[in-house]
Parts: structure tokens; sequence; C-alpha cells
């Protein structure tokens, strides 16, 4: 098979690191192992997710965008992906539409891109176990699951569901536990597409800190659907108001939901950081 040549731009939010492919100019079909091979960070270019933009043939959306983890595994969700991928085709001048819409696996995402500013209203935070998905026999907010590790038998979970899964635990995100409880999450029984785990505390009713541990890319930086799912669970549990901070290790996130069966909407600054080429296979 010949190699062909990829067009690329690489770019963040708070640290949340993507690599941007158009395949509205270029054609882009790669299977896992060459995902893998772009997301190697020593051997690739390396990424947290993979984003690459189509064209929407049944005008549902302005375009489709498909996500990958480094892993090479699919992801239905990306809310810092979503606000990268708005503010590249805003910059190249790829739609002069102020509001963008994007199909993606978990459902449609609309992002506003008003100068420097970038806003993405996700889906409604779901709380309804088989929409996470997460095992329960009756639905609750908060479920004890069994992790059995050597200092820590159980942990207390609030799953919520972005289009993509999440639990969301309250507890110091520092302390020495954290990495082995989302790696035991991550493969328990009871998560069966695997979760993103999010180790949150509140410093205030408008300000949260979050460490985040994703499926198929390890801990990042940041994550936006992790932090619309972190103040879903925190104002679930009445422990904040609509307008959230969330400090995580690559900067501050903003978040807005009024609760209900109203959209959650995130904002963070996106960065280019540069273009490049590469040829895979």
């Amino acid at each position: 098979m010949s190699a062909q040549r990829l067009h690329f731009t690489k770019m963040h939010a708070l640290g949340n690191d993507f690599v941007v492919v158009e395949a509205l100019q270029q054609a882009f079909e790669v299977d896992s192992n060459g995902i893998c091979k772009l997301g190697n960070r020593q051997l690739g270019v390396g990424f947290d997710q993979l984003l690459v933009i189509r064209r929407n043939v049944e005008s549902q959306a302005d375009f489709d965008l498909d996500i990958y983890n480094s892993d090479g595994t699919k992801a239905e969700q990306c809310g810092n992906g979503t606000l990268c991928v708005a503010r590249f085709l805003a910059d190249r001048n790829f739609s002069i539409k102020k509001t963008l819409s994007f199909q993606t696996l978990g459902g449609k995402v609309r992002v506003t891109v008003d100068g420097q500013n970038v806003f993405a209203k996700l889906a409604l935070p779901l709380v309804d176990p088989a929409a996470v998905p997460f095992v329960a026999s009756s639905a609750s907010l908060q479920y004890k699951v069994r992790v059995d590790l050597d200092a820590l038998a159980e942990v207390q979970v609030t799953p919520i569901g972005m289009g993509n899964p999440h639990a969301v635990l309250f507890t110091n995100p520092y302390a020495k536990h954290v990495e082995a409880v989302a790696h035991a999450l991550q493969n328990h029984v009871r998560f069966p597409e695997s979760v993103n785990v999010e180790f949150v505390e509140v410093l205030d009713r408008q300000t949260i800190r979050m460490r985040v541990f994703e499926r198929g890319a390890g801990e990042t930086l940041a994550c936006g659907t992790g932090s619309c799912a972190a103040v879903a669970a925190a104002k679930l549990s009445g422990l904040v108001d609509q307008c959230v901070r969330v400090e995580q290790k690559g900067g501050v996130a903003e978040v807005y939901w009024a609760g209900a069966d109203e959209e959650i909407e995130l904002s963070a600054p996106t960065t280019f950081v540069f273009d490049g080429e590469i040829d895979i296979e």
C-alpha cells in the first residue's frame, strides 16, 4: 500500500490536544493502526484525540465530525475538540456561519464562534443508567462501586452521559490512589463501554477543581465533556450554581447549565499550534 500525504493542523484547548484533519478537500481513510502511529508522541505527531471533519451528506448538520482516541478507538463526543474544530473552520474560511453544527456519534453539537470566544452547546446531561451506559438495578444519582484496591475497597460515583460515558467522583483530585481508581473503573463490568473518570473537588459554588482520565487517552490536561459532566453532577447534588469555573491542569474552562431539560454550555480558549504534513499508510 502506498503512503498518502496527510495535511493536518495541531490545536489544543487548555492543553487537551488534537490533530485536526479536514477531509473536505483531501481524502482521508486510515485504520486503527494508522491512527495509533499518528497519535504516538515519540514516533508520530501525538494527540489526545484525532478530529476528522467531513461533509454531512444528509444535511442534518453543517459537518460530520469523526473522533478517535490516541489508541485508535472511536469516541462519541469531544467538547474541547468541537471548540477547536469550529475555530479551525472559521479561521480557514471553510464556513462564514457564526454558529456551526456537527454530527458526532454522540449526537449533534452546536458551536458559536464570536471573535476570540468559542461556545459549544452540548447534549443534555443524562443520569439514566442505560443512557450512560452504567449497569444498575435501579436509578439513582450516586452509586457505590467495588474497585477492590489494596487501599480502597469501593468508591462512590455519579455516572453522567454526555453523549459519551463519565463517572464523577467527589474527592481530592490529587490523592495518590486516583489513577488506580480510574483504571479500575474503566475496566469495570458496570461500565460496559468503559468510562471517562473525573475526580472533582468543589471549592465554592462557582468553582470546582478537576482531574480527568479519558478512555483511550489516559490522563489529559483538560476535558470538555468531562468539565460538563463534573458540573452537572455537582449541580444535581446541590453543590454549585449555574455558572461554574472548572480548574484543570491545563487551565480553566467555563460551564453554564440551567439544569432540568436544558443543554449544557462549554467555553474554553482554543490555540493553534502548527500546520504539518506527514505520510501515512
